[in-house]
């Protein structure tokens, strides 16, 4: 095994198990709430929430026939509320 692979896989595994790169002293627990808070989405970016979500296709086109609306029938395989589909 040449030197130059075996360096990369030791700073991989000290990286792996965080030995060796400490801890950032202004990473504490109110910077993490500070960077959580900043990352959350803006009112723009969850425009979606607003939308009328029916529980269930009955109840979808109960809703359409009173209001003459169309229904647009939006399937997927995962969890929507955390971005995944």
């Amino acid at each position: 095994m040449n030197a130059r692979l075996a360096k990369s896989l030791l700073a991989a595994s000290l990286a792996a198990f965080g030995i060796g790169g400490g801890r950032p002293a202004d990473r504490d627990a109110d910077w993490i709430d500070n960077r959580v808070a900043a990352l959350q989405p803006t009112p723009a970016e969850r425009q979606i929430d607003r939308i009328g979500w029916a529980p269930d296709i009955r109840s979808a086109l109960r809703l359409a026939r009173q209001h003459n609306r169309p229904v647009f029938l939006f399937t997927m395989d995962g969890r929507f509320s955390i971005g995944r589909c």
